[in-house]
């Protein structure tokens, strides 16, 4: 008799992953509306793309979008094909597949660089389950599919650098994957990887090996991939979209950015909370690097190492800075978490690891109890109306920490690890269920448009006053809204003699009450995320 084929392992936990960050990042991902700021915007960029035909230019408004390449869009587009329009499904699925791709590679990565499959599966996990990776991945947005290609660029130098067979197929996809990048969110999508290469290898002191890259057959290929959309853009977009796509939009964000300007210190104080809950082991991380056995192993870390530093200073340089631009460091992150967890794992006996690891293992079982005792108090006595909604997230909290504390009490890290993954995993997919249709209701511009839509005939007129949000674009189901600006513009426009439409907040409805020459009517009003919004016309009917 045969003896039965062993069981690949890798495959396994390969497929465990996908099943795993594919129930993470798409459940019940398509539910809740698109909400401001960045969601209607790309969607509606994507739809105005579809409706016109044009895909090398993006518009917003009927008006050339220069803020970002088009790589994005065109997914979007993609992937809407099956549902015969741009939805809110189709527009996240980008960044879902891209978050479930990154923890893939990462995992395959993470085996490789350390020899250890349980890194690679810790890195993986670690990274589905950050809260900023984790919410970002359920969004239509830039920021996954960015850090998806710049992870990619990376493993494959790496790959390319440490392998002996197949080094061009690898030096050649990773300036591919740097190409992407590039059409993705600009020169960012080449600068992180390159510089975090360039500095690994000056720290290896070996920069002749970048030669063995081929720059000038990757640097044709990559040149090739971008500027051939540089130069349609060029034709179609003309003079000032080139300007604006090449320099304003990139150089100008770099050295003076116009919006999002924070101090240099800003990432140490938001990436620990979104890197939270693992956020809790970067001090135990720092301590075991600086002590005597870290430091004789920090060669085992050194990529990681130098790529979480370069894009942490990097961003840190840069003048405009958002919670998300740092989101290329995440992989990073989490393969150095992994392998200082493995570490503890290995060695749980040693004194040394009292403090840097069972103290924050410690503080999580803690942090799990106590929000499951007072969240039900701290709701109720804010929200009343939504106490019961606390009530399974309360039992699923304290279950899951009385079983940490047990676990770390028997010195058993390997189930305390994934208990915990799996308490992210329930709670996050819960929240999906219970509490995100709750919010839904108040940052989503959908309700109010329905109803615009549902009093407006085709071709009669509609406005936004004094401000512009792109929801209100999308859900009318329109390529250009007329932005009023001003008192005079806005009483010639509800002067018009055929029936108009306009949505202005209330706060500016009240100034323009008071002028009685100025018919108005108030056909509807909601909340959308902290303005509230009124549809009026200048005719009852």
């Amino acid at each position: 008799m045969n003896a039965p084929a062993p069981v690949n392992n890798t495959r396994v936990i390969a497929i465990c992953i996908i099943l795993f960050t594919g129930f993470l990042f798409l459940f019940n991902t398509g539910k809740r509306d698109l909400w401001a700021p960045d969601e209607p915007r790309y969607a509606q960029v994507s739809k105005e793309m579809r409706d016109t035909g044009n895909f090398v230019v993006p518009h917003l408004n009927s008006a050339p979008y220069p803020d970002k390449p088009p790589l994005l869009f065109w997914l979007i587009n993609l992937f809407s094909l099956s549902f015969g329009k741009i939805t809110a499904l189709s527009s996240r699925l980008p960044s879902a597949f891209a978050g479930i791709g990154c923890c893939l590679a990462l995992f395959y990565f993470g085996k490789r660089l350390y020899r250890n499959t349980r890194i690679g599966l810790l890195s993986a996990l670690i990274l589905a389950t950050s809260a900023k990776f984790l919410w970002m991945a359920h969004r239509a947005a830039f920021d996954v599919l960015l850090t998806f290609f710049v992870t990619m660029a990376i493993i494959c130098f790496q790959k390319g650098y440490a392998g002996q067979k197949n080094k061009g197929r690898y030096y050649t996809l990773f300036y591919t994957f740097m190409a992407l990048g590039v059409l993705t969110k600009g020169p960012v999508g080449f600068i992180l990887p390159f510089c975090v290469v360039l500095t690994y290898l000056a720290l290896k002191k070996d920069a002749r090996a970048f030669k063995d890259t081929r720059p000038w057959i990757g640097g044709t290929l990559f040149v090739f991939m971008v500027f051939t959309w540089v130069f349609l853009a060029g034709v179609y977009g003309g003079k000032e979209y080139t300007y604006q796509i090449l320099f304003n939009q990139n150089v100008g964000r770099f050295s003076n950015s116009f919006a999002h300007q924070r101090p240099f210190y800003y990432y140490f104080i938001y990436f620990p909370v979104n890197f939270s809950p693992w956020s809790i082991f970067i001090p135990s991380i720092v301590i075991f690097l600086v002590s005597r056995k870290g430091r004789r192993k920090i060669g085992e870390i050194l990529l990681p190492l130098v790529w979480f530093v370069v894009v942490f200073i990097f961003f840190s340089i840069v003048s405009g800075k958002r919670d998300i631009y740092v989101l290329p460091l995440y992989p990073a992150a989490s393969l150095l978490t992994a392998w200082f967890l493995n570490e503890f794992i290995e060695q749980f006996r040693e004194r040394s690891f009292k403090k840097t690891g069972y103290y924050p293992c410690s503080v999580l079982c803690g942090v799990a109890l106590v929000s499951g005792v007072f969240l039900p108090v701290v709701v109720y006595k804010m929200y009343p109306q939504y106490a019961s909604l606390s009530i399974p997230f309360a039992i699923i909290l304290v279950t899951g920490g009385i079983l940490l504390s047990r676990f770390i009490k028997h010195a058993r890290i390997i189930p305390f690890l994934f208990t915990f993954i799996f308490m992210i995993l329930i709670i996050f997919n819960l929240s999906t269920l219970k509490v995100i249709p709750v919010l839904n209701q108040y940052k989503s511009a959908k309700e109010i448009c329905d109803k615009a839509n549902s009093m407006i005939k085709p071709g009669e007129r509609l406005a936004l006053y004094n401000f512009f949000r792109d929801p209100y674009l999308f859900y009318t189901g329109r390529n250009y809204l007329e932005i009023i600006r001003g008192g005079d513009d806005l009483m010639q426009f509800l002067k018009a003699q055929e029936r108009v439409f306009l949505f202005i907040q209330e706060k500016d409805f009240r100034e323009v009450s008071k002028f009685p020459e100025i018919p108005v009517f108030v056909l509807a009003k909601d909340s959308v995320g902290h303005r509230d919004v009124l549809l009026i016309s200048n005719k009852d009917r």
